[in-house]
């Protein structure tokens, strides 16, 4: 007797979709948040599942974070947490119901940018089925171990100093500066809603 083939789908063959939780957020019939981190930026989503496809409510790309007078980085922790806070701004006025993450094929790690996006989104005033222990500490999302990290090489090898941050030298920003700079930014994003003017 021949052996049966199974056909995968694509996108799993792909590495792209887990349709075991792609049913379970079908299922649940709420809105899910999408926080996907490339190479410079990230981009955060709330995304309705619809029979026609999944129906974006509310975007948020962290080059508009540039608008808010954002310098550095802007796929660091304090970044994704800012555009987390945009977003959830932004969407808080469309939802009235909870909601919940959507990774796909990517792990949930403790502490990472998705869950400091997460928080932000949770500030902003959304409700997202997440666990708060897993979110990084407030010292992590203002910048400070980025902070440190660059004020330790500064001291102990300026030219490994220069080369991590040589973008920031270039530019003539001083990595020290982070934490009063994110706090700026964060008042200016709750001032303004979430929404550049």
């Amino acid at each position: 007797m021949a052996k049966q083939y199974i056909q995968i789908f694509r996108r799993k063959r792909e590495g792209k979709t887990n349709y075991h939780v792609r049913k379970k957020i079908l299922l649940s019939r709420l809105p899910f948040l999408v926080v996907r981190i490339s190479n410079k930026n990230a981009i955060l989503q709330v995304a309705k599942a619809e029979i026609e496809g999944d129906r974006v409510i509310a975007s948020v790309h962290t080059r508009q974070l540039i608008k808010f007078g954002w310098p550095f980085s802007r796929k660091n922790t304090p970044a994704c947490y800012l555009a987390g806070l945009m977003l959830g701004l932004k969407a808080k006025n469309k939802i009235n119901s909870d909601v919940i993450v959507y990774l796909g094929v990517t792990p949930y790690v403790n502490g990472s940018r998705v869950t400091a996006a997460i928080k932000g989104v949770l500030d902003a005033g959304l409700n997202v089925r997440a666990d708060p222990e897993t979110f990084p500490s407030e010292e992590r999302i203002r910048g400070e171990h980025i902070i440190e990290y660059a004020k330790k090489l500064k001291t102990t090898d300026f030219s490994l100093y220069a080369k991590r941050f040589s973008n920031y030298v270039r530019e003539g920003l001083n990595v020290e500066d982070m934490a009063k700079i994110f706090e700026e930014v964060k008042q200016k994003i709750v001032k303004s809603g979430g929404v550049i003017r």
